[in-house]
């Protein structure tokens, strides 16, 4: 078995985990078989003084 890996940014709204369930939700729409997920890094944008935006950089493995 051969494992590929893309990398993807999620975004949301509402949290980090919805940012990760927002690339992992996308990637399914082009990529079968997603096998696993790491996420890299959590970043966010921030507009007077509160979080208005969740990233997660996520590498996601699939099968072929």
């Amino acid at each position: 078995m051969h494992i590929k890996v893309m990398e993807m940014v999620g975004e949301s709204t509402d949290g980090w985990r919805s940012a990760v369930q927002s690339a992992i939700t996308e990637a399914s729409k082009t990529t079968n078989n997603i096998v696993g997920v790491e996420v890299v890094n959590f970043t966010a944008n921030v507009e007077n003084g509160r979080v208005v935006e969740y990233k997660a950089n996520l590498k996601v493995a699939h099968t072929s």
